[in-house]
């Protein structure tokens, strides 16, 4: 005798789901969906098989069907009258299934099915937030699944199904296992807000098919908000969507949060506002989002809210609360240099690490024999120098000045905060101790003995390409260290009002600088003024309007631009407002140790490129040829380089200006 089997449902949206994982799984496709499928039982017992297989005709009959359910599946059997013996060995390795005989006995049947059986399968937002069954429009899901009995697979497929119809399908797969499969979803134009079961569909060989248990995915529809280099407030309210996305970009940026009072957080990075840090733990979770990575604010009614260069959120009883850092330096607050490019958001995720080494390629920073003045607001234990180092060449202290804007101590009640706290400064006088092809050479194998990656910042313009060897042999040395190095270049002070006669001021950036044409790992960088009149947020110092230097070179050579009139601590005990493009390039290769701090794995060139991407555009929209790329923002590079240490393939799905900044 043998059993004829017709598998009547195979699919439910009420089917509940308490986990990611779904339980082992004989579910075979609705016939109104599929082919009809044939399922082989075999008495462990006997070692006989009872082939099945039935139509709707056979259900009419009650005299020979007999049926019986087993969970979600509404199985309907009849009998017939042939018995084939098949050897107990071929059935070996596969997972056995239990149903039940016809008459309802208490025994069950032992059987052993040869058809596919979802052992695992999961599909979750693949983002990183907390909330791991919504996720955005055009985000990112992941998909794991195991198959047993996957000898005839032919190809699995993942269905999306709205109000129990099929909607779409987001990929095929022809193994049997897979792994966090990474589905990027803006490939998807109909995958769009609203509530959807996922589940995993297998066809084997004959063109049978089988499905998973199916899975709850809510689909988030969001809209963008952008600011400018400028501190704003930025309101958000309900009618930016189930989801939104909030881009501070540069100055101190509040979100204003209408008619949301603090008790409607229900958490902000997976913890509570009273746990959050900004300066311990605070980003820990971040979402990946757009090939960056975002702080998520999780509200009581279910909305979720992505957010970056954001430093404070206002709520409905205007009570404020802080996320960026900030210092008890007496001078943090003029900082403009820091807060225009949200460098104290940056703070959060790094302050600079011993993997990393800064130089200065300038006028050293000791005092001379017989002059004045000393190392003042720098740990001298952070420093590496000998006696060519002494900063004789201003009398202020030109690379003193430099080296304070990188690394200067923070939060010692004094002075000012450098962009990096903790990464040590190798310090070399190119002006009157050594060359500038064996400074780069001394520090560079300096840093390979340590295993560290290292930041120049070049205050040098005009022509020293022949500074201890030819210009060939400068070239190499850049480009042979790629892996290693970036140089941060001033542009040069060759127009009005400059130090440096240079008539060609207008289109080329000059000497070294010259060399980010042809070496992904240079940078040239232009000197960017405050042009407003002073702007106080929050006790912070921000720019209104800004403009390129008059001084300060340009043209097709230009790379990057950043605050100059910096505030610096000179080496007698003054702060002041450090100008030139030397006042500039310190800012690019303080942040560029940040953005290698958090993902050490980074060449000087993919650095340089993270820079470039998440820039501020200023003047004619795109690269132009008076500002470059646009302003460095800290906050949104080391955003970007964490994204890819943290989820590489996700955060690679965008790249260059497709990146969210």
């Amino acid at each position: 005798m043998s059993y004829n089997l017709k598998l009547l449902e195979s699919f439910s949206s009420n089917i509940p789901n308490s986990s990611l994982t779904s339980e082992p799984n004989l579910s075979a496709i609705s016939p109104s969906t599929t082919s009809e499928l044939t399922e082989s039982l075999i008495r462990a017992n006997n070692r006989s098989s009872r082939s099945v297989t039935y139509s709707p005709a056979d259900l009419t009959n009650p005299t020979q069907t007999s049926a019986f359910q087993d969970n979600d599946l509404l199985t309907q059997m009849s009998v017939s009258q042939e018995v084939q013996e098949i050897p107990h060995s071929t059935f070996d390795n596969y997972l056995y299934a239990t149903s039940y005989p016809p008459n309802g006995s208490s025994n069950p049947l032992s059987t052993t099915s040869i058809n596919p059986i979802f052992t695992n399968f999961s599909v979750f937002d693949a983002s990183g937030d907390n909330t791991t069954t919504s996720v955005f429009e055009s985000g990112a899901l992941r998909l794991s699944y195991n198959l047993a009995n996957a000898v005839s697979l032919s190809n699995v497929r993942l269905e999306v199904l709205r109000s129990d119809r099929v909607v779409s399908t987001l990929g095929s797969w022809n193994q049997a296992n897979l792994s966090n499969e990474l589905i990027n979803l803006a490939s998807f134009s109909n995958f769009t807000g609203g509530s959807y079961q996922l589940r995993a569909v297998v066809r084997t060989s004959n063109g049978q098919e089988f499905s998973s248990a199916s899975q709850a995915m809510k689909v988030l529809s969001w809209n963008r908000t952008n600011g400018t280099f400028a501190g704003e407030t930025i309101d958000y309210t309900a009618e930016l969507g189930t989801g939104a996305v909030i881009m501070g970009r540069g100055g101190t940026d509040t979100l204003n949060l209408s008619g949301i009072s603090p008790s409607h957080i229900t958490s902000i990075n997976g913890m509570s506002l009273a746990a959050f840090n900004p300066l311990s733990g605070s980003t820990t979770n971040q979402a990946v989002f757009g090939g960056t990575a975002f702080d998520y604010i999780n509200l009581a009614d279910g909305r979720e809210i992505y957010l970056q260069g954001i430093e404070r959120l206002r709520f409905s009883d205007s009570s404020t609360f802080e996320l960026q850092v900030r210092t008890n330096d007496n001078f943090f607050g003029s900082q403009w240099n820091l807060h225009i490019s949200d460098v104290g958001s940056a703070w959060r995720f790094t302050q600079g690490t011993s993997n990393v080494l800064l130089a200065s390629l300038d006028t050293g920073i000791l005092t001379a024999s017989g002059a004045g003045g000393g190392i003042v607001d720098i740990s001298t234990n952070r420093l590496i120098t000998d006696p060519s180092d002494d900063d004789n060449f201003n009398n202020y202290g030109h690379g003193h000045s430099a080296i304070s804007i990188m690394s200067a101590t923070a939060n010692n009640s004094s002075g000012i905060s450098g962009i990096n706290w903790n990464s040590s400064v190798y310090v070399n006088d190119v002006y009157r101790g050594v060359s500038l092809q064996q400074a780069i050479r001394d520090t560079v194998s300096y840093a390979r003995a340590r295993n560290q990656k290292v930041v120049f910042q070049g205050g040098i313009q005009g022509n020293w390409f022949n500074s201890g060897g030819t210009r060939e042999q400068l070239e190499q040395l850049i480009r042979d260290n790629s892996d290693v190095a970036i140089f941060a270049i001033a542009a040069g002070n060759g127009g009005p009002g400059g130090n440096l006669s240079d008539p060609s001021y207008l289109t080329s950036v000059s000497g070294v600088a010259q060399l980010e044409t042809t070496h992904n790992n240079l940078i040239s960088v232009g000197a960017l003024r405050n042009t407003s009149a002073t702007t106080t947020i929050n006790g912070l110092t921000n720019a209104v309007s800004v403009n390129i230097a008059s001084y300060s070179n340009r043209g097709s050579n230009l790379t990057l631009m950043a605050a100059t009139d910096s505030p610096a601590m000179d080496k007698f005990g003054n702060m002041r407002f450090f100008g030139g493009t030397s006042g500039a390039n310190p800012n690019v290769a303080g942040i560029a140790s940040l953005v290698w701090s958090v993902n050490s794995t980074l060449t000087g060139g993919q650095v340089r490129q993270i820079l470039i991407d998440t820039a501020m555009d200023l003047g004619t929209p795109g690269r132009n040829n008076s500002f470059g790329y646009g302003l460095v923002n800290a906050d949104a590079a080391v955003r970007r380089a964490s994204a890819l240490q943290r989820s590489s393939d996700l955060a690679s799905l965008y790249s260059g200006r497709s990146i969210f900044v």
